[in-house]
């Protein structure tokens, strides 16, 4: 006598075996791919607003003067141009043979508005001077000026 029962039982659990073993592996893949996406999605999103943040601030070194009393100094005057307001983290003074870091604490400048930073520097006459003015964003914002 022969038994066919065995065959069949055994083509309905091997095709239940791909069958499940097809959705685990399509579930995994899916699972995977929306994970990549949402890291892609949140390092685009960072991006997108650190550079877009940059590109509103519109900073300009209006006016730069040299003083000496009592001692010699560098005024800088800044001009927000822009509709946001800047904050201003560090001005940075450079010569060839110098430089002078000046961290700024309340250096926030609203917009349509200046602010003026008068900074103590033994400057000379004849060597040309190198502004660097950095804001809380990370733009940076040169001038060269001669005393």
């Amino acid at each position: 006598m022969l038994n066919f029962s065995h065959r069949a039982l055994s083509s309905i659990v091997t095709s239940m075996v791909l069958l499940v073993a097809t959705v685990i592996l399509g579930s995994a893949v899916v699972m995977w791919s929306n994970g990549n996406f949402s890291v892609s999605k949140a390092i685009a999103t960072t991006l997108y607003a650190t550079n877009v943040n940059k590109f509103t601030e519109q900073l300009v070194v209006e006016n730069t003067w040299f003083g000496t009393t009592p001692s010699k100094f560098i005024n800088v005057t800044l001009y927000n141009v822009g509709f946001t307001g800047i904050s201003i983290t560090d001005i940075k003074i450079k010569n060839s043979t110098k430089t002078v870091d000046i961290p700024i604490i309340h250096g926030n400048i609203l917009p349509q508005k200046t602010n003026s930073t008068k900074i103590p520097y033994g400057w000379t006459s004849i060597i040309p001077v190198s502004i660097f003015v950095t804001t809380a964003k990370g733009s940076i914002i040169t001038s060269d000026v001669s005393p």
